[in-house]
């Protein structure tokens, strides 16, 4: 079954041919270096679905009038305490902006009133829209969804419960990057039913923050890993290995590491079964040269029961002590390095037990990274126990990168696509060079959407040398969605979409729409004509069974003709 839609300003029956091809390349400041880097690498760097479109970027003249669901991120909320912080400042923007713009929004968190210092109305039970009384907004600006983790949908991102949270809704706007892992209905589900899911302006500069972890602009660069569970985090441990100049472990991470190269560690510390993923990160810091290193002492507790510390040498006598953080010496060793490198990623705690009952060695951390950032070198802190280490001793973090949830980070690192930001609408993240890609690229341009192997548009340039063609396909094989599920056939045409190609035809520009089914022809046909508000009209007589007026038939096309099936076509044009 085959759906597809043709744009172009200018009827092209009768045009002569020819064909101009071009393959484009992504340019990149370094091709040597990247070929190099992707050697050792095991991170995809395939992460096009990163670039997303921003409420920043979102004509602000269609946000008046809308109900717009916004996800806040609550920890921003609940975690606040005297002056705003920069995440909480962009947070409460996102709102604002969107009241400004006269938008209808609904919140999904928490105790904003205070905050935003407007009346906020809760909404009672199941969060929703449709028992809202829609008068009371003339009112007030904000309605509010009560607390969604208490909402078994919520987690299950169950569909009906997405629905719910969306019923009313025309633009989803999430600004709640920590839980940008998660799948969840207030996340993922919701944009199934919103035309347009943006990322709101915390989100926005989250996500660039995060991208920024794997620059390596500034070198050298040196991560500080500290925590547990070194099996779990083996695959972004290889991302690091593969993207650092250096490593210095702390924690429990740094037993894993000290086993591999061959110490004696005590067994209670070792993880059996990650001792294949520790020798695999030795060895390709081996092969590149690069520098690991571990603590040389750690801060003990006597296992007594008489609270005694003492410090002892890690590759020491354990016996009869519990390790709870890095030593004198390690911070020493770590003073005397850090210097050397130009940016710094700090993703886990220092210490063993991984409360803060003792946090000496992660203070002065933080005090040694506070006087890297003074010498202008790139500070990245990743979870709370390496943000927290900083505040202690300044109060201002303005020159640091902070993460205060590191799950977002460590499943970035790991090279997972995460799905709060995969669900998001996207924006193309190139500028294509279209003198390179046409020879007069002033020419009228014909768009086939859904251009599968692209053998169409080379027969329709064979017979016109007057336009420029354009095939836009995403699918590899097999339609995405299965348009022959009744479920699926609203999603052939998107209101996004509709505005989109309405916003850069020209007068009198055509929209040509083909499928071998009428039902999904009629869908696309009412969504084109309703979503472009009276500037399509149907051009000719409105029929559903019009000859194709190109003389040109494609490979679906000439299948379905050919076992004696009809093909619907219909003409739009632009007033």
């Amino acid at each position: 079954m085959n759906s597809s839609y043709f744009l172009g300003g200018q009827k092209l029956s009768r045009l002569k041919c020819r064909v101009w091809c071009s393959q484009l390349q992504l340019s990149t400041n370094s091709v040597d270096n990247e070929k190099e880097k992707d050697k050792y690498s095991c991170f995809d760097l395939s992460t096009s679905y990163l670039h997303v479109q921003s409420l920043r970027d979102f004509p602000t003249e269609k946000l008046s009038g809308e109900v717009v669901v916004v996800r806040l991120d609550s920890s921003l909320i609940l975690g606040h305490l005297g002056p705003c912080t920069s995440s909480l400042e962009r947070a409460l923007l996102t709102i604002k902006y969107l009241c400004k713009a006269r938008a209808k929004v609904v919140i999904a968190t928490e105790y904003l009133s205070s905050l935003l210092q407007v009346e906020v109305i809760p909404v009672d039970g199941e969060p929703g829209l449709t028992s809202f009384k829609q008068e009371e907004w003339a009112q007030n600006s904000i309605i509010l969804f009560e607390n969604l983790v208490n909402f078994r949908g919520e987690v299950a991102n169950c569909k009906d419960f997405s629905q719910k949270l969306a019923s009313g809704a025309t633009i989803f706007v999430n600004d709640s990057f920590s839980l940008s892992h998660k799948i969840l209905a207030s996340t993922v589900g919701i944009t199934c039913f919103c035309y347009v899911s943006l990322a709101g302006f915390h989100f926005e500069e989250e996500l660039m923050q995060l991208i920024k972890i794997t620059d390596t602009t500034r070198r050298p660069y040196i991560a500080i890993i500290g925590g547990s569970n070194f099996l779990r985090k083996a695959p972004a441990l290889q991302m690091l290995t593969s993207l650092c100049d250096g490593l210095f472990f702390v924690g429990k991470l740094s037993f894993q590491i000290m086993i591999g190269l061959g110490m004696t560690v005590p067994s209670q510390f070792i993880e059996r079964n990650a001792v294949k993923e520790a020798l695999q990160i030795i060895q390709v810091a081996r092969d590149r040269n690069i520098p690991i290193y571990y603590p040389t002492d750690l801060w003990c507790l006597k296992n007594d029961g008489s609270e005694t510390l003492g410090v002892i040498s890690s590759t020491g006598q354990l016996a009869g002590w519990t390790p709870v953080d890095i030593g004198p010496s390690t911070l020493e060793k770590n003073s005397s390095i850090i210097p050397s490198y130009e940016k710094i990623l700090w993703i886990g705690p220092t210490n063993y037990n991984l409360t803060e009952t003792f946090s000496v060695g992660g203070t002065q951390l933080g005090e040694i990274l506070e006087k890297a950032s003074s010498d202008s070198c790139d500070i990245v802190l990743v979870g709370t126990a390496a943000c927290k280490a900083i505040k202690r001793k300044t109060d201002s973090s303005s020159q640091y990168t902070e993460f205060q949830g590191a799950a977002v980070v460590w499943e970035f690192l790991k090279g997972r696509i995460l799905p709060g930001i995969a669900a998001l609408d996207k924006c193309y993240p190139y500028r294509i060079p279209w003198s390179t890609v046409f020879c007069e690229p002033t020419l009228p341009l014909v768009v086939d959407i859904g251009s599968g192997n692209g053998l169409f548009l080379f027969q329709m340039a064979k017979s016109c040398e007057s336009s420029n063609f354009l095939g836009l396909e995403m699918n590899e094989k097999c339609p995405n969605p299965d348009f022959n599920k009744e479920q699926n056939r609203w999603r052939m045409v998107r209101r996004m979409l509709v505005e989109a190609v309405v916003g850069l035809l020209h007068t009198n520009g055509q929209v040509y729409l083909q499928s071998d089914v009428e039902s999904v022809l009629l869908v696309m046909k009412e969504q084109f004509l309703s979503y472009s508000k009276g500037q399509l009209v149907m051009d000719g007589d409105g029929g559903h069974r019009i000859d194709n007026p190109f003389g040109v038939v494609s490979d679906w096309e000439r299948h379905v003709l050919a076992r004696g099936a009809p093909m619907y076509r219909t003409m739009l044009k632009k007033m």
